[in-house]
């Protein structure tokens, strides 16, 4: 179907499917209660959310909102307060860790970096960072979190780390730049600009902000495929700015929401999503992390099976 076509058909059916599916947003926004490595957690708005302490021994105590949690691995995604003056001394962790500056401005070392300011750290990493003006900072976790102080990195650690990287020093291009995840090329002049904070070669996991215009999004020929999207990775998201409506393909039928700023999602992998609801008012920017296999299919329907993934 032409994107044009598409177009006028969303927005002429956007209102009915928001209201005639068998659940909304509202209904499932019980993050807490759900096992992200089997059940898809979204619409979650972190300002609902209660703050909880960490506290690690040889560490200041800092405030965190839960978004996520894998009950097998351990693995979760935190909303951090970091207060005015915290410091974490050098030390790592025995999971990987991705930070993301939301407000506010961290240093790394003797870096100060601000908003949107990326790093990621291996198991086993020694690092240095803190706050002094204070910070709100995504912290995604592949295991348990912990700290042990340590001057030097441990034996064995894996190399790969992303010692901070200021928001402005990340060059903005096109999706080309992200991992290969279906057949059709970029679209050429694509109106979605991509800043590419992370991607593993080996796993084609990857960590980027995307803008794109309001509408529907458009991309690598768009208005062309089926409307609902499969991969065979786990995708996750946390809007930054702007608006997203879209639907996800649940047990309970189609659940549709609206993202605004701040908004979370985890989705595991094999759960559709998309639907004619897909639209944006204004535009989105959103940070997205992906993991392995991220190969998508297609498929016209909710409930008809996805096409072949690679």
């Amino acid at each position: 179907m032409p994107i044009s076509k598409r177009l006028r058909t969303g927005l002429s059916l956007c209102g009915a499917l928001l209201f005639g599916t068998e659940a909304l947003a509202q209904d499932i926004r019980i993050p807490q209660s759900r096992d992200r490595s089997t059940e898809f957690v979204g619409f979650v708005a972190p300002r609902n959310l209660h703050l909880r302490p960490l506290v690690f021994a040889g560490l200041p105590p800092v405030e965190y909102k839960q978004l996520s949690f894998d009950e097998k691995t351990g693995a979760r995604t935190m909303l951090v307060t970091l207060p005015a003056g915290w410091t974490q001394p050098s030390g790592y962790h025995s999971a990987d860790l991705e930070m993301f500056v939301v407000e506010g401005g961290i240093s790394i070392g003797d870096k100060p970096m601000g908003r949107y300011a990326y790093a990621y750290y291996p198991a086993g990493t020694a690092h240095s960072f803190g706050s002094k003006g204070g910070a709100t900072v995504l912290f995604f976790w592949s295991g348990a979190p912990d700290y042990v102080a340590s001057a030097t990195s441990r034996a064995g650690a894996k190399p790969g780390a992303v010692d901070g990287a200021a928001y402005n020093d990340v060059p903005t291009t096109t999706p080309a730049v992200l991992p290969k995840f279906r057949d059709e090329p970029v679209m050429k002049n694509s109106p979605v600009r991509v800043k590419l904070l992370r991607a593993d070669p080996a796993t084609g996991e990857a960590t980027w902000i995307s803008t794109a215009p309001g509408g529907y999004p458009v991309m690598s020929g768009e208005g062309q495929l089926p409307l609902w999207a499969t991969s065979k990775g786990w995708e996750e998201g946390f809007m930054l700015a702007g608006d997203l409506t879209i639907a996800e393909c649940l047990p309970q039928g189609q659940v549709a929401g609206t993202y605004a700023p701040n908004g979370y999602f985890f989705r595991p992998a094999g759960i559709a999503h998309g639907g004619l609801s897909h639209f944006s008012d204004s535009y989105s920017v959103w940070l997205y992390r992906s993991g392995p296999g991220t190969w998508k299919s297609y498929a016209n329907t909710c409930a008809e099976p996805a096409g072949d993934a690679k």
